[in-house]
This record gives structure tokens, C-alpha cells and sequence, in this order.
């Protein structure tokens, strides 16, 4: 019977659970924290996003794209759990993996996964349910 992970997360917080047997209580195996994500979505420091000073001369500077500071660590807290799964898949400690997160949130994790982990997804689901308890997480999950 395959062994499947249950990765259940938004931008702050996440939750990865082990089902060893299909309809059995998923098991909780490790437990997430990112207090950045939690950020209000602009630099505390100067209260507003940083602006670029144009010049009078005719060249031109390349600038980042505006991405919000609560966008930004999103990605690093996203990028963070994507490596915690590759890991996971490379030990064989899973076959199938089930992603739980709001939509906005799993886009991320989808960026950043490798393609033979994305191979792995047999499941989503685009909402937050963070804080269900894992009988209640089990009445969502796809069959």
C-alpha cells in the first residue's frame, strides 16, 4: 500500500501529516512555523515600498517587479516546505502527496516544486484548514 503525505499550509504555518493505509486517521509528523508570513505586506521601517530615484540622463535602470514584502516571504516559507517534500521523496518516506492550502498560497508551493515531486501530487485542496483536527482534515481530502 502506498504511503502518502498530507501537507497542509498557509503563507505562516504548516502541518505535515502521514496516512499509512487508505480511510486510516492521518498521523501528524512534523509541525511548520514562519512568523514572517504574518507580516503586515509592507516595510515596517519606512511604512510604504521603497522608490527608485529616476535620473536626467537618457539610460535607463532595470527595477524589480512590484511583489508585496507578505508576497515575498510567502515564496521563501513556500520554498522552505517545497524543499522539506523533495527531501522526503528522495528518502522514499512517501509515494503520493496531497497539497492542502488556500489558492493563493498553493500556487507558491506549486513554484517550488521540482518536476518529480510534482509527479507525486495525487490531490488538492484550495482552502484553509489549518486548524482541523486530523479526523476533521480527512472528511476534505480527495478519496
Amino acid at each position: 500500500m502506498p504511503n502518502t503525505w498530507i501537507l497542509v499550509a498557509d503563507a505562516a504555518r504548516a502541518r505535515l501529516f502521514e496516512s499509512l493505509r487508505r480511510g486510516a486517521e492521518p498521523v501528524e509528523i512534523a509541525c511548520y512555523y514562519y512568523p514572517d508570513g504574518r507580516s503586515p505586506g509592507r516595510h515596517l521601517e519606512h511604512g510604504r515600498l521603497p522608490r527608485t530615484q529616476e535620473s536626467n540622463s537618457p539610460s535607463r535602470h532595470a527595477i524589480e517587479p512590484k511583489t508585496s514584502l507578505r508576497d515575498k516571504h510567502a515564496q521563501r516559507f513556500a520554498e522552505t516546505l517545497g524543499a522539506v517534500v523533495r527531501q522526503g521523496r528522495r528518502e522514499g518516506r512517501y509515494d503520493r502527496l496531497v497539497l492542502v492550502a488556500p489558492p493563493r498560497f498553493l500556487g507558491a508551493l506549486h513554484d517550488s516544486l521540482d518536476e518529480a515531486t510534482a509527479a507525486c501530487i495525487v490531490g488538492e485542496v484550495r482552502r484553509e484548514l489549518m486548524t482541523l483536527s486530523p479526523a476533521e482534515l480527512r472528511a476534505h481530502l480527495p478519496r
